[in-house]
């Protein structure tokens, strides 16, 4: 390679290292021909395309440089973690054993391998590739974090806090550490601990990430104004972190200050602090983070301004079109949002998101035939994001083609299941008593998430099944062996949506409890990042059942918003110990129903494992 062109990688190198991947970008395009093709440049060129949220690129790149130098661990290692980063975990297992074989002692690629299997609940291979990473860094922070991990998530507190203090103790100045700790204990409900564990880390005073711990940990508690307050403190130093900014947003239209209020000013306070920080020059994180924040809260007009500011300060990009078509519909402007969906997904072509724009708006506005034609093209770009195959779906539905019934055959693949015994109890009842219990001390909110889909009630934060309380453990494993049973009666079945995924084994992607009060219900939705989802009844009111419909969970009924006159396809009745099982992709909600007592479920995602 050229000198010159190495001065360019190096000039490309120290702005990733910087966070400044546009600026990459422009650097590398000054390469020579030659120098474009070497395979460091493919790399950078990765690493810049991913960081600018052009996943497409990145990839091709990532398989070009890789393609070049099938041998480079480094290469590798980052492919695989891309890969973890789009949950295609299968893959990203095959790229680090890649890794690993040609650099045995690449103690990073042995230890994300550890980490991606762990997270699909290999635990014995997890603990052999770890194993290997012990063996080249036994004290090394991310070996002792990931044994902590393993032993934390099966319930082993002890061995998970003896690891994860080993750490403090070997690296007391890794932020990292300490808040690997902070978030273990906070997760055990020793929130005392948990606070006195950040307190004492040394970089305290001025790392921004160790004070945000302890308003997550307030959180966890529910001392909800003290974490408001401890937010607000860390803001006035750190004005534009947006990890804050974002748990700010989310937390205040749930909790006291604001909870009351009418929507559009629970919105103008809880993103004010957003607003603060954009007034000042704002990189791509702080922009995504306020477009996500404005999104959730469902602030159409937001969108559209702060979209357009974002592309302003930061050029072109797929993510700030995107935002702006959403904008464009919470506003109720649909034919300008089709037609606008129509250019972009011209403009970039694959990027599947735009698709499923077009495909909704078009459903919407009744162009059924471009519906099917956009959700066809999201379904091959994005096909594991479930919301064009719920549109499928639907308009099929409409249309008496047979493909509907081959999609979603309401019958046979929305299941329900008694839950299995859990380990340790004498029977179901009691077990439910006990999982009420621990569910209710974990409903901390005054009102729901504003992003998402339940009214009337309120959500557990954070992931239910991170937590190591036995009852819990209990439930997660319980549920595992219940729904494997279950799918154990279907049969693969190649290129179909869900069928075709099948494994027979899953790993959960997401947990909650959900709490509705009278008159509470969820409306129509799916899960655009699941694979299979399912509620769980753990406590009903009396009226639910015998009250008409009230309370049931109802499925084939598509979004309100769509304007479609759809009957239900099928009505469940809630039994306490119960769960329904249903592809992500499958409208469901619930009906009002009316009572003084509250309606107490646990829900999750899974994906195959």
């Amino acid at each position: 390679m050229q000198s010159a062109d190495l001065n360019i990688l190096q000039q490309a190198l120290a702005a990733l290292k910087a966070g400044q991947p546009a600026q990459a970008g422009a650097w590398l395009a000054h390469l020579s021909p030659a120098g474009q093709g070497h395979p460091d440049s493919l790399y950078l060129a990765a690493l810049a395309s991913d960081g600018l949220g052009r996943l497409e690129a990145a990839e091709q790149c990532f398989v070009a440089a890789i393609d070049r130098a099938p041998g480079n661990a480094g290469y590798l290692n980052s492919f695989a973690l891309f890969l973890q980063r789009a949950e295609r975990l299968e893959e990203a297992v095959v790229m680090l054993r890649r890794a690993v074989a040609a650099h045995p002692r690449h103690a990073e690629a042995w230890r994300n391998l550890a980490l991606i299997l762990m997270d699909r609940q290999l635990h014995d291979e997890a603990d052999a590739a770890l194993a290997q990473a012990e063996a080249l860094e036994p004290d090394h922070p991310q070996c002792l974090a990931t044994r902590g991990s393993l032993a934390h998530f099966l319930g082993n507190t002890a061995a998970a806090n003896r690891a994860l203090r080993r750490a403090v103790a070997l690296h007391p100045h890794d932020s990292d550490a300490q808040l690997r700790l902070a978030r273990a204990l906070s997760q055990q409900t020793a929130y005392a601990e948990a606070l006195a564990a950040v307190q004492a880390a040394p970089g305290l005073p001025d790392d921004p990430a160790l004070a945000a711990q302890i308003g997550d940990t307030l959180v966890d508690a529910g001392r909800l104004d003290q974490a408001i307050a401890q937010y607000r403190a860390l803001l006035q130093r750190w004005p534009d972190y947006h990890p804050v900014l974002s748990a700010l947003a989310f937390l205040l239209p749930q909790a006291t200050e604001v909870a009351g209020l009418p929507k559009a000013e629970q919105r103008d306070i809880a993103l004010a602090p957003f607003a603060a920080a954009l007034a000042r020059p704002a990189g791509i994180a702080l922009w995504q983070a306020a477009i996500a924040a404005a999104n959730g809260l469902g602030d159409g007009q937001r969108l559209l301004d702060w979209a357009a500011r974002a592309e302003a300060d930061t050029g072109l990009l797929p993510a700030w079109r995107v935002a702006r078509l959403t904008g464009l519909r919470l506003l109720g402007r649909h034919e300008d949002a089709l037609t606008e969906a129509r250019a972009e997904q011209s403009r970039f072509p694959q990027e599947g998101a735009f698709a499923n724009h077009r495909a909704w708006l078009a459903l919407l506005l009744r162009q059924l035939d471009e519906c099917e034609q956009a959700a066809l093209v999201a379904t091959r770009q994005i096909p594991r994001e479930q919301t064009a195959w719920a549109l499928l779906a639907t308009l099929w539905r409409m249309r008496d083609d047979p493909r509907a019934n081959w999609l979603l055959d309401h019958e046979r693949l929305v299941m329900t299941a008694d839950l299995a015994l859990p380990r340790g109890w004498a029977s179901l009842p009691a077990f439910l008593a006990d999982l009420q219990a621990v569910l209710e001390a974990r409903h901390h909110m005054l009102a729901a998430p504003p992003e998402q889909t339940l009214r009337g009630g309120t959500q557990t934060q954070g992931e239910l099944f991170a937590a190591t309380d036995p009852v819990l453990i209990a439930f997660r494993e319980a549920l595992r062996q219940t729904v494997e049973t279950a799918l154990s009666g279907l049969s693969p079945q190649a290129g179909h949506p869900f069928l075709g995924r099948l494994t027979g084994r899953i790993r959960f992607a997401g947990s909650w409890s959900v709490r509705l009060a009278g008159q509470g219900f969820h409306v129509n939705h799916v899960h655009p990042s699941g694979w299979l989802s399912s509620a769980f009844y753990v406590a009903l009111p009396p009226e639910v059942g015998v009250d008409g419909d009230a309370g049931k969970l109802v499925f084939g009924v598509p979004d309100a918003a769509l304007g479609l006159d759809l009957p239900p396809a099928r009505i469940i009745t809630p039994v306490p110990g119960r769960l329904a099982i249903f592809p992500s992709y499958a409208w469901h909600g619930t009906v009002p129903f009316q009572s003084r007592q509250p309606r107490l479920t646990a829900a999750f995602d899974a994906v195959p494992v």
